[in-house]
């Protein structure tokens, strides 16, 4: 697995074509993201926001806070949602948070932790920063070993 520098290098490249270059894609996904968000409630945490794909999909009374290790992906959110006055957004790696123990209610996830160096360390993360009651919601994939489909 490459380093975060490396990993995050990568993505600020990519978050210049990046949505075009998936919107094939989100034809099939777009279908699974509103499905995720539907469980979402309470103050939420969207782990790797990216550009902002899942944003549309979450009701305006959501308190969400969307973190994203890139500034360029994130950079590409804020110009998307700036006006949606219910998103914070947040430059920070899900493996090292500055979040309370037990701060959120729901920990929203989609096709981010192929993308993490360290999984195990970054879903620990998660379980400490969600509330007890609260939930943990991951839609993900794997990463091909192929370095041509594999990107990360």
């Amino acid at each position: 697995m490459y380093s975060i520098e490396v990993i995050r290098h990568r993505y600020n490249r990519y978050s210049k074509f990046y949505d075009v270059f998936e919107a094939p894609m989100e034809m099939f996904l777009g279908k699974w993201r509103r499905e995720l968000i539907k469980y979402s409630s309470g103050k939420v945490l969207e782990v790797g926001v990216g550009t902002g794909k899942n944003i549309e999909y979450y009701p305006n009374d959501i308190d969400l806070t969307a973190i994203d290790f890139s500034e360029g992906m994130l950079s590409k959110a804020i110009k998307k949602y700036k006006r949606k006055p219910n998103v914070k957004f947040i430059q920070m790696d899900i493996q090292a948070t500055d979040f309370e123990t037990d701060t959120f209610d729901t920990v929203i996830a989609s096709y981010v932790f192929c993308s993490v160096p360290d999984p195990v360390t970054g879903l620990k993360e998660i379980k400490r920063i969600c509330k007890n009651d609260g939930k943990i919601i991951l839609l993900e994939h794997v990463r091909s070993d192929n370095k041509l489909i594999g990107l990360s």
